[in-house]
C-alpha cells in the first residue's frame, strides 16, 4: 500500500497564515524552492525529497468549482501528492465530497488570536468536521 493523497483545506481571513503554513509545510517536505501565493496563477507544483509532490492552489479568485478541476484536481488526487487548497471554505460542500478510500481530507481553521501575531487553528479530519 503506497501513501494516500492528502487534501489539506485551509480556511481563514486575509493575514492568517494559510501561505505561511504552506510554507512550514514544504520546507518539511524538501522543496527547495521559493513557496509564493498562486493567488494570480491559481497552482503551483514543488517538488520535495524523494519525488514528494506538493501542489498548492489558490481558490480567492476562483468562481467556481469547475476550474479547480479544470486545473487538474483529479489529476493530483491520482498522483498521491499533498495537495493544499487555500480558500477552500469557497467550495466546501464539493471539497468536502473528495475524501473517499483514495484521499483524505483534511480541514484547517484559522484565525485571528487575542495577542499580535497569534492564531487559533481548528484540524478537522475527514467527517469529524
Amino acid at each position: 500500500m503506497g501513501l494516500r493523497p492528502i487534501i489539506l483545506a485551509l480556511e481563514g481571513p486575509l493575514g492568517a497564515g494559510k501561505t505561511t503554513l504552506t510554507k512550514e509545510l514544504a520546507k518539511v517536505m524538501g522543496v527547495k524552492d521559493e513557496i509564493v501565493s498562486p493567488t494570480f496563477v491559481l497552482h503551483r507544483q514543488y517538488e520535495g525529497y524523494a519525488g514528494l509532490v506538493l501542489n498548492h492552489i489558490d481558490c480567492y479568485r476562483m468562481e467556481e468549482f469547475g476550474e479547480l478541476l479544470q486545473i487538474g484536481l483529479r489529476k493530483m488526487i491520482g498522483r498521491k501528492s499533498l495537495i493544499v487548497i487555500e480558500w477552500a471554505d469557497k467550495f466546501e460542500k464539493e471539497i468536502k465530497g473528495l475524501r473517499d478510500e483514495e484521499s483524505k481530507v483534511i480541514w484547517v481553521k484559522m484565525k485571528y488570536g487575542g495577542k499580535e501575531n497569534e492564531r487559533k487553528i481548528r484540524i478537522y479530519e475527514n467527517s469529524r468536521y
